[in-house]
């Protein structure tokens, strides 16, 4: 499979300005850098919608290693193994922070 999208990992970051949050998604620490592509997407918002804007940054965050995961899940069903669940709950708890 040909990756046609910034390799991850992905992080988030919060900047609160006069008004504004800013959401920055880019590549987290040690992940493969893709010139121009290292800055994933930003979202400027008003205040109060601070939460939710913030749970749609960890779960864009998130994405690849749920991609990752599910892949994982996928060969593991294919190779009839028995998954180590690590990971894949590791990638939840990054998406949900911690909720589920």
């Amino acid at each position: 499979m040909t990756t046609k999208h910034t390799p991850g990992p992905w992080a988030y970051a919060k900047h609160v300005e006069p008004g504004n949050v800013v959401f920055d998604i880019f590549q987290a620490d040690g992940a493969p850098y893709t010139r121009n592509l290292s800055d994933v997407a930003y979202a400027t918002y008003t205040s109060e919608l601070d939460g939710i804007q913030e749970a749609n940054a960890r779960l864009i965050s998130a994405a690849p290693e749920l991609l990752d995961s599910l892949i994982y899940l996928r060969n593991c069903i294919e190779d009839g193994t028995q998954p180590a669940m690590s990971e894949v709950n590791a990638a939840i708890r990054k998406a949900t922070g911690g909720a589920q």
